[in-house]
């Protein structure tokens, strides 16, 4: 009996003392409200910040900066639960963070692969998730007729929508 006490004080130790799962991507990090956000990216210093209507935040380069930086912020209950980050578009660059994912995670958890009509043709998607603890990461490439966007991801789990999206 006391090795089974023993036994489960050391498991109940040992998951306690574990560190809670949470991404962090820069300032940026899971369960900020935001405030907290719209305040950290003051530091950033975008050409434009424009809310996404209740729960997102919308922070981008305009086309002539040579940064081109593109962030986009979902809030859940008033706390961050997901930030994509655009990259430059070229399915070569999709190839290379998804290799990169599986070699860190393994074989990704969701592929999400979707094809539809939009006002000017046809829409592609492939999107790729993997899981880390709570965390979920991914790479998501979407074909338009005039173009191409490649954005990476990093979600929760959270009480409004059903993480990976």
């Amino acid at each position: 009996m006391a090795i089974k006490t023993t036994t489960f004080c050391l498991l109940a130790g040992l998951l306690l003392t574990l560190p809670a799962h949470g991404w962090e991507i820069g300032e940026f990090k899971n369960g900020m409200s935001r405030a907290e956000v719209e305040q950290a990216l003051q530091t950033w210093s975008f050409d434009k910040i424009l809310p996404v209507g209740n729960d997102g935040l919308f922070a981008y380069d305009l086309p002539n900066s040579p940064a081109g930086r593109r962030f986009l912020f979902s809030f859940c209950n008033g706390k961050l639960v997901s930030f994509d980050q655009e990259v430059e578009p070229a399915f070569r660059h999709f190839v290379v963070i998804a290799s990169n994912y599986s070699n860190l995670y393994g074989n990704p958890l969701k592929v999400i692969p979707t094809t539809s009509v939009v006002a000017n043709g046809e829409k592609n998607l492939l999107a790729m998730f993997w899981r880390k603890g709570s965390d979920y990461m991914g790479v998501k490439y979407v074909l338009y007729p005039a173009g191409e966007q490649l954005s990476m991801t990093w979600q929760v789990n959270n009480n409004c929508w059903q993480a990976p999206r």
